[in-house]
């Protein structure tokens, strides 16, 4: 069988792209949708890789999914334009779309029959559905992450045609050659995590699924957007996707993208036993970040999918994103808009090691309340009212009870221990607290109020400060 080799690069000019990145998005273009991010740094470069609207140079009527990349200096900030680099191939298994991109860097010996070693490797995503099912996980090689030559068929394939398939690779380069361990979905009935393994990036062996064992009840079979391996602390760090809102709450509008992502890391040893379970160590969605959308985010990593790189050990998390925010007092209907395809951007956030608690302040301005531990609106003009306690970022010693941010649009926030926040919109997740008073600890009652004037509130005092009885949510630290 004849290789299939293919220099997709040619700039984005007349194809939709502006000038310039969005406010608040790494990279991003105005117009277009970007999202699924693959981000690599080797020095002061970090090379993006990312699943973007553009047009197939081979078929400029196809102007779907495509992989674009970019480059940004660490030291001056100088970035690089856009570029489609690998679009479909017209009449075969990826003709349809090309998306999900997880590149690695090593030493690939004459993969394409064609005498050739490269240094890059991309795994990504394709079909040739129209529907956007039976998709399976193809390989691209290169020699500077820019062209690319495709070996010709699936190295992970599809299992059904009625469901979406498997996608979503992550992967990891254990010896710094060929030596790959790849990590995937696969969706069917239900959603599963693979891991396999290869010597030469082409030929894998599946060696199990990995354990579900220590996921958020609410959330018990999510999908992901990447996984990476810490090799100074022999873990793994998962970036789990929320579910979408119910669209009853975002005015008859399923949103395009899931509202949050849970980090959880679990032990290289337990990764397919689930001896030691997974353990939740951050949530990002609309409560900390203000935007409608935080999906399918990609951990940064060094040339071999390494998380020990940057400002480690800090993990950097590069999410898609609905950009720009919707407005505080924004109705259902507005919410579910922001959430457009056309809104998606890549954006940035952290989790630092040794910092899981979380400020709940309750806030005020001259319509509402809103008690929040994240993301306020500059343009609500909300007040620091008073300080309501601490919370923990992920489970820890006794807590139990999680805490969310609610709202009834427009402008009526409430706290509830509901994760569907009792059919309203939810806002996010606030962080962990107790269900009860704990021996030895100080904590603090929290209670659900409301008031004629401002609408629902929390407090400290059962009295709700004048406005009568409140309900007990739970217990925070002081």
């Amino acid at each position: 069988m004849s290789l299939i080799a293919m220099a997709l690069v040619f700039a984005l000019s007349g194809c939709g792209a502006s000038s310039g990145t969005p406010a608040g998005a790494v990279v991003g273009r105005a117009g277009r949708y970007d999202y699924s991010p693959s981000i690599m740094q080797t020095g002061n470069q970090l090379q993006i890789w990312w699943c973007g609207q553009g047009k197939n140079p081979q078929d400029a009527s196809q102007d779907t999914d495509s992989i674009l990349y970019a480059s940004i200096n660490t030291t001056t900030g100088k970035k690089t334009d856009p570029v489609v680099v690998l679009a479909e191939t017209p009449g075969t298994w990826d003709q349809v779309f090309t998306c999900n991109p997880r590149v690695i860097r090593g030493s690939f010996v004459n993969p394409l029959n064609d005498g050739k070693t490269y240094t890059y490797a991309m795994y990504y995503v394709a079909t040739a559905a129209p529907a956007g099912v039976d998709n399976s996980i193809g390989v691209a090689f290169s020699n500077d992450g820019i062209v690319w030559n495709k070996y010709p068929n699936p190295v992970i394939g599809s299992d059904t045609s009625a469901a979406y398939g498997v996608g979503q690779p992550a992967v990891y380069n254990i010896d710094g050659k060929s030596n790959l361990m790849l990590l995937y979905e696969h969706i069917n009935s239900s959603i599963e995590h693979i891991e396999a393994t290869s010597t030469d990036g082409i030929h894998f062996s599946v060696q199990g699924t990995l354990t579900r064992n220590g996921f958020d009840p609410n959330n018990p079979a999510p999908s992901w957007g990447d996984i990476g391996y810490d090799p100074v602390t022999q873990y793994w760090y998962a970036a789990f996707n929320l579910p979408t809102r119910n669209a009853a709450t975002t005015g008859g509008q399923q949103e395009a993208g899931q509202y949050g992502i849970q980090m959880y890391r679990i032990p290289d040893a337990s990764l397919l036993t689930g001896a030691t379970p997974w353990q939740l160590l951050k949530t990002i969605d609309t409560n900390s970040t203000g935007y409608e959308a935080n999906f399918l985010a990609g951990f940064l990593k060094g040339q071999y999918g390494n998380l020990n790189v940057g400002a480690y050990p800090t993990i950097q998390l590069y999410p898609s994103i609905a950009n720009p925010r919707p407005n505080w007092d924004a109705d259902a209907n507005a919410l579910g808009l922001a959430a457009g395809l056309i809104q998606w951007d890549i954006g940035s956030f952290t989790w630092t090691p040794g910092n899981p608690m979380r400020t709940l302040t309750r806030y005020k301005n001259n319509r509402s309340y809103d008690t929040s531990s994240g993301y306020l609106d500059p343009g609500a003009h909300f007040v620091a009212d008073t300080v309501l306690g601490h919370l923990y970022e992920g489970l820890q010693d006794d807590t139990t009870v999680p805490f969310f941010n609610c709202k009834n649009p427009p402008r009526d926030y409430f706290v509830s221990l509901d994760p569907l926040c009792g059919g309203s919109y939810v806002v996010g997740f606030e962080g962990y607290g107790y269900a009860k008073p704990v021996a030895g600890k100080s904590t603090l009652p929290i209670y659900g109020c409301s008031s004629a004037s401002y609408g629902h509130f929390a407090s400290k005092d059962a009295q709700c400060e004048g406005s009568g009885a409140g309900t007990l949510l739970g217990y925070v630290l002081p």
